[in-house]
């Protein structure tokens, strides 16, 4: 019992002097003053960085992964544009990059000797062809496809004027005669009976009387004719002839479009034929075009890759400010990341402690969400002009007219720290 009572005093003052420090370090023993207790310590908010996403190019949203308040991961994709008008031009420039690419190696190959023999055929056709129409036609061609147009010319008047009066005068009387003829032939055919005779029909009236009515339908039908007449295919296929002896004229005396026309033609067979015989400059051109076919495909796949947006910081989403299917102006901000690891804190330092902090140093951090729990912040910026300390900001110590801000920089790994949170830096 003895023994007991000896060592009771020593167990008191331990908790004494144990609960004495708790106190002191949380600024709560009685006969300390306020400001005593909370000289060393700086308050602030917890901050997040805020990062804003944007798109380099406009277009029509088409997928949206996270909204507000959800958590993200470092290049994770929150928002695709459509990207359909890209996807078909990448199509076509890539068919225009492989047919440039088929005609490199065509080029480097060569071509059949069919292939070349056709080409220079065509080149000799073509130079042909302009050599004769730049020398231009012989007087006797001339001569000849002048005669040519006249007779077409002279056709077509006799075709559109059609038969003279004295013509169809002539025409009409043969119809007269035939009728004369006919009703006389019949006259004697029905003296010796006409049908009833069972003869009739190898009389000589009865033959006469079938002459007389085939020449008659024969005059009728010319008298008819020539009345009818022009027709309009008649007129038409007249005037088609004159045309083609006009057209067959022209190609005689050449203007300055038609020469430019074979020229061109000239031109054509021969590059045709150069691209079957390469040279290092026609292979050089086609390396060229393709290296230009494969730069279009590059620069549109590079715009596709522009059509999704990547979060570049892990953090929370802190504001949507777009829609699935609204257009996205290019560089508007679609969406707000606000950064967790790290945080920062910003907090106010008196003038006459500014000497007892410095770059790179650690701050114990404690905020009241976890108690008895210190983060550790590392200062990073210490601000070379002075404020006043603003009022959102409540400190345990009292405030001084003038103060200097500092920045801490907290890891936040498991995001415990959230911005907004109040927190109390530990000073020295």
């Amino acid at each position: 019992m003895e023994h007991r009572k000896r060592f009771a005093p020593i167990v008191v003052l331990l908790l004494l002097l144990v609960g004495g420090y708790y106190l002191y370090s949380t600024g709560n023993l009685p006969f300390f003053s306020s400001a005593d207790a909370s000289a060393n310590i700086a308050s602030g908010f917890i901050e997040g960085e805020h990062v804003a996403i944007a798109v380099e190019v406009g277009g029509r949203v088409d997928m949206l992964t996270a909204g507000e308040g959800d958590n993200v991961k470092a290049g994770q994709e929150l928002v695709r544009l459509d990207r359909s008008l890209l996807d078909a031009q990448i199509a076509q420039a890539q068919a225009a990059a492989d047919t440039a690419k088929a005609q490199l190696a065509q080029i480097k190959n060569g071509a059949r000797p069919s292939d070349v023999s056709a080409a220079r055929a065509a080149l000799a056709a073509a130079q042909e062809n302009y050599d004769k129409l730049r020398a231009g036609a012989t007087t006797s061609d001339l001569t000849a496809a002048q005669a040519a147009l006249a007779a077409a010319q002279q056709n077509y008047e006799k075709v559109r004027a059609g038969l003279t009066i004295d013509q169809l005068t002539q025409l009409k009387a043969q119809v007269d005669n035939a009728q004369a003829a006919l009703d006389a032939s019949q006259a004697a055919y029905d003296r010796i009976g006409g049908a009833s005779n069972p003869f009739i029909g190898s009389t000589p009236q009865s033959v006469a009387l079938q002459q007389a009515t085939n020449t008659y339908k024969a005059a009728v039908a010319a008298f008819s004719d020539a009345r009818s007449h022009p027709t309009a295919s008649e007129l038409a296929l007249a005037k088609s002839q004159v045309d083609q002896a006009q057209a067959a004229l022209a190609r005689l005396t050449p203007d300055a479009a038609q020469l430019a026309a074979a020229r061109a033609q000239v031109e054509q067979a021969q590059a045709a034929l150069e691209r079957l015989t390469p040279t290092v400059d026609s292979i050089a051109v086609a390396e060229n075009q393709v290296k230009q076919a494969e730069a279009a495909v590059a620069v549109l796949k590079t715009q596709v890759t522009k059509m999704a947006v990547k979060s570049p910081v892990e953090g929370v989403i802190a504001r949507r400010a777009v829609n699935v299917g609204e257009i996205a102006a290019p560089g508007a901000t679609l969406l707000t990341v606000s950064k967790t690891d790290p945080v920062k804190l910003t907090i106010y330092v008196p003038e006459t402690r500014l000497g007892e902090i410095k770059i790179g140093e650690q701050v114990g951090v404690q905020v009241d969400s976890f108690p008895g729990k210190t983060f550790t912040g590392k200062i990073v910026f210490i601000a070379s002009q002075a404020e006043f300390t603003p009022r959102n900001v409540q400190t345990k110590a009292e405030r001084v007219n003038t103060v200097f801000a500092v920045k801490l920089e907290i890891p936040n790994p498991d995001a415990a720290l959230k911005p907004g949170m109040p927190a109390d830096a530990l000073l020295r």
